[in-house]
C-alpha cells in the first residue's frame, strides 16, 4: 500500500499523481521561485524543535543557505554553446540508514527545475517527519505553490510493481541503498531515454600520520578527537563515509605515542554520545566474529569501552563488510602511506586524513591500482555532503545539456 507523505493532493491515487507530475513543464534551473523555496525551507529547518537532538538537520539547512545555493548554481555555468535545462521527472529511492540524505539530492533536483517523486523508508524517523512537516506547513500557508505542486513524497513496502510503475514515468532514477537493493531496482526497467545513478554499499577509512599527531598540542588533539567522534559515532557508524578502520602511518614509536594521546581524548568525547546496549552487543558480536573468521584481531582495551578498538596487521574490505558499525574501529599500523593501497578496494569511498600534504595524497591516489577512494576529507568532514558523490556529479544526472550553435 502506498502512503503519500506529502502531496498537494493528499488523497490522490499514485496513477493520478504520476499523470499530474508528468504534465507539468520543467522550470529553468536555479530560477527565482526555486531559490526562494529552498531559502525558505532552509530557514525553517533552523526553527525545528528537533534541531537540538538532531544536529544533522542544521547541517542540511546550512548546506542550502542562499550563499551555498549561489555557489552550487555556478556548477551549471557552462560554455556559451550549451544550455542547461531540467531533466524532467526524477525518482529518488532514499536510504534507510541516514534519514536526511534523501533531502540533499531532492533539494538539488528542486533547484534543477525537475518534478520529483521520492520513495522514503518505512522505518520511523524523527528527522524525516520534521522535514516533511515543513512542506505541510508551507502548503497550509499558501506559500510556494508552484514549487510544492512539483513534489510527491511517499512510502510503500518493497514492491516491484509500484517501483516499476514510477520508473516508467521518470527521466532520471537515483538509488541509495545496499548492493542487493541496487541490484534489485536496477533489474526493473526505466524509460529508454532515462538515466540512472546508483549509490551502493561503500566504506570509509581514516589515515593518520602519527608524527603529526604527536606534535599537536593537547587542545588540538581534543579538537581532533571531537571531529573523529562526529565522523564515526553519528548515525551509529552506518553512513557509507563513516570510517570503520584507522591506519596509523609512521614508526612504531611514533604510532604508540600517538595512540596514547589520541584514544583517551576520543573516549572523553565519546562519553557525551549515548551508547545504547544494542550497539554494545553488536560491536562485541562483530569483534568475536572477526576473530573466529581468522582475521587475527585483538582488543588492547576492555571490550566494554566505547568506541571499541581492534588491532590487526591487515584490514581490507572483507573486514569492513563484517563490521556493522556501532562504534567498532579496526586499527592497522603501517610504515608508509603507499602501503595502504594494498588494503583498499573499489568499495572504499571516503579517506578521512590527518597530517598529510596535498602532494602526499595526490601521489598516493595516482598510484592506486583500482578505483578506490572518491573523496578525501579532513577529520570532522566525513559526513559532509558534496554535489560530487561517489565520483559522479549529481547535477549531470539532474539536468541535461542542450547544444547551441557557436556564435
Amino acid at each position: 500500500m502506498t502512503t503519500l507523505l506529502f502531496s498537494i493532493h493528499p488523497h490522490a491515487t499514485l496513477d493520478s499523481e504520476l499523470a499530474r507530475l508528468s504534465a507539468l513543464p520543467p522550470v529553468v534551473p536555479f530560477s527565482a521561485p526555486l531559490r526562494e523555496f529552498v531559502a525558505e525551507f532552509s530557514k525553517r529547518i533552523f526553527a525545528l524543535p528537533q534541531l537540538r537532538e538532531h544536529p544533522e538537520l542544521a547541517t542540511l539547512g546550512h548546506w542550502f543557505r542562499s550563499a551555498a545555493v549561489n555557489q552550487l548554481s555556478q556548477r551549471l555555468a557552462g560554455r556559451p554553446s550549451e544550455l542547461n535545462l531540467a531533466r524532467g521527472l526524477v525518482f529518488h529511492l532514499a536510504p534507510a540508514n541516514v534519514d536526511v540524505l534523501f533531502a540533499y539530492a531532492w533539494l538539488m533536483s528542486v533547484l534543477a527545475g525537475n518534478t520529483n517523486v521520492a520513495r522514503l523508508s518505512q522505518k520511523p524517523s524523527t528527522q524525516r517527519d520534521a522535514l516533511v512537516s515543513i512542506l505541510h506547513a508551507m502548503h497550509r500557508e499558501g506559500l510556494h505553490p508552484q514549487v510544492l505542486e512539483r513534489a510527491v513524497l511517499l512510502t510503500y513496502p518493497h514492491d516491484d510493481a509500484i517501483t516499476s510503475q514510477i520508473s516508467r514515468h521518470c527521466h532520471s532514477r537515483i538509488i541509495w541503498g545496499g548492493d542487493a537493493t541496487v541490484a534489485k531496482i536496477r533489474s526493473l526497467p526505466i524509460a529508454p531515454l532515462a538515466v540512472e545513478l546508483a549509490f551502493p554499499d561503500r566504506f570509509g577509512v581514516a589515515v593518520v600520520r602519527a608524527a603529526a599527531l604527536t606534535a599537536s598540542t593537547d587542545i588540538e588533539i581534543e579538537e581532533l578527537a571531537r571531529r573523529f567522534c562526529n565522523d564515526v559515532l553519528w548515525f551509529g557508524q552506518q553512513a557509507c563515509s563513516s570510517p570503520r578502520c584507522v591506519y596509523w602511518i609512521g614508526t612504531a614509536a611514533d604510532v604508540a605515542a600517538a595512540k596514547a594521546r589520541f584514544w583517551p581524548a576520543v573516549r572523553a568525547q565519546a562519553g557525551q554520545i549515548e551508547d545504547e546496549p544494542a550497539a554494545l552487543m553488536a560491536r562485541v558480536t562483530d569483534a568475536n566474529l572477526l576473530a573466529a573468521l581468522g582475521h587475527r584481531v585483538h582488543s588492547p582495551d576492555s571490550m566494554g569501552l566505547y568506541p571499541l578498538r581492534l588491532e590487526t596487521g591487515h584490514a581490507d574490505g572483507h573486514i569492513r563488510e563484517i563490521q556493522s558499525g556501532h562504534g567498532l574501529v579496526v586499527e592497522v599500523e603501517l610504515q608508509a602511506l603507499h602501503e595502504l593501497a594494498a588494503q583498499l578496494d573499489d568499495r572504499d569511498q571516503t579517506l578521512v586524513q590527518h597530517g598529510f600534504t596535498a602532494q602526499d595524497l595526490g601521489t598516493f591516489l595516482s598510484g592506486l591500482g583500482n578505483r578506490a577512494v572518491d573523496r578525501v576529507v579532513p577529520f570532522g568532514r566525513a559526513l559532509d555532503f558534496h554535489p560530487v558523490w561517489d565520483g559522479n556529479d549529481l547535477l549531470d544526472v539532474l539536468t541535461r545539456k542542450i547544444t547551441l550553435p557557436a556564435t
